[in-house]
């Protein structure tokens, strides 16, 4: 009598049903895992769903194996999927260390991805799928998310040509994606503003009660993103030298929480930074009151806890009309202090190292504000071009 058939790498066995009571179903069944040891695969149903026959319980298991057959770049075939080759690339970003909430948005967009293009095939990726893929993206979830969708896919794809499945990306063929008003980004703050802001934070009941004096404080003195500005510990300032170290931020990360990570939005925002005088005045006096847990960062939740860079951001827009600065962001201090360094003569290299940016582009295009009036290349002309009558 001849055995059973050996499984593929990959491949499950038959799906066995059992009815535990109470609605509650076992789907188990054997299944050969990507190192070709067969192992024995099982999912209930979920706790709060009633399974009449066990079809839940299955579904349940059937998407588990799924998440166990991801390829890796050997397996890659043009009849591949791309739902399992966007998990492989996914992975890949994990090993490669990105960012808990960078995964977390890569994931959500994988997701909404999946229903527009998922089931096509590796060899069925023509760049016209793909872009009408995008499209879709664009009308339903927007130009951000779509964007996010296109990068996926390039890099899933990528996979794809590396494993000689595909000649080509042919998401390089891909129209860009353009948004019909392009982002403000934030507001420019004036030298004015920020010292005027600087005098009536301190006479707001708002920001007293929801220590937001202080933060805002250093936010104006330094330009940090929040996440970095929330993640600053005592022992990351020198008063001696009078700077600040930026080695951290928090971050969100799904079904984690809030967490403190040494790792900055690029391998340029570890870095140390000058402070002002009131900066450091303002570290000095708070240094002197009675510090809130014992994570040793200097701008705690009241419960001693990380805070929430997004509660953060939500005290500050429900006081910024109240402050006279309505449509200013915690953005607009990164802003307003590229816009000081670039006014100041002082080069873009040095509002870079200051903000943090990898790119001294970045600084020039995003932070230094455009569109001013520069008498002195008027003053150049008159010295250099303009005819002497004398």
């Amino acid at each position: 009598m001849a055995g059973r058939p050996p499984l593929r790498i990959g491949q499950h066995g038959t799906i066995t049903r059992r009815d535990l009571g109470g609605g509650i179903w076992l789907a188990h069944c054997r299944f050969r895992d990507t190192d070709g040891v067969v192992r024995r695969a099982e999912r209930r149903t979920p706790a709060g769903r009633r399974d009449q026959h066990g079809k839940i319980a299955e579904q349940e298991l059937l998407d588990h194996l799924d998440t166990r057959r991801a390829p890796s770049e050997e397996d890659v075939t043009d009849a591949t999927t791309i739902t399992a080759l966007v998990r492989t690339y996914l992975g890949r970003l994990e090993d490669d260390g990105r960012s808990a909430a960078t995964m977390d948005t890569y994931k959500f967009a994988a997701g909404k991805l999946e229903t527009k293009i998922g089931g096509v095939r590796v060899g069925e990726a023509t760049a016209g799928r793909i872009d009408s893929a995008v499209r879709a993206m664009t009308k339903a979830h927007g130009p951000t998310m779509a964007r996010q969708a296109k990068t996926i896919l390039r890099g899933a794809l990528g996979i794809a040509v590396i494993a000689g499945a595909l000649d080509s990306n042919p998401v390089r063929d891909v129209a860009p994606i353009k948004s019909k008003t392009p982002p403000k980004g934030a507001r420019l703050l004036t030298a004015a503003e920020l010292r005027a802001l600087l005098g009536v934070l301190g006479s707001s009941t708002f920001c007293a009660q929801n220590d937001l004096v202080d933060p805002i404080t250093l936010l104006i003195a330094t330009g940090l993103r929040r996440s970095e500005l929330l993640a600053l510990r005592w022992t990351d300032v020198d008063d001696k030298a009078g700077t600040v170290s930026v080695s951290g931020k928090v971050v969100r990360a799904k079904g984690v929480g809030l967490q403190r990570v040494e790792a900055t939005k690029t391998a340029a925002g570890l870095r140390t930074i000058a402070l002002p005088r009131f900066a450091l005045e303002v570290l000095q006096r708070r240094a002197a009151e009675p510090q809130l847990g014992n994570l040793g960062v200097i701008f705690p939740s009241t419960a001693g806890t990380l805070r929430d860079p997004n509660n953060f951001g939500k005290q500050w827009r429900k006081v910024r009309d109240e402050l006279g600065v309505p449509d200013a962001t915690t953005h607009s201090f990164r802003k307003a202090l590229a816009t000081l360094i670039d006014e100041e003569g002082l080069s873009a290299r040095v509002g870079a190292d200051h903000l943090g940016h990898r790119h001294v582009s970045m600084t020039m295009d995003r932070y230094m504000s455009r569109g001013r009036t520069h008498a002195v290349v008027a003053e150049l002309l008159d010295r250099a071009v303009a005819i002497n009558d004398e």
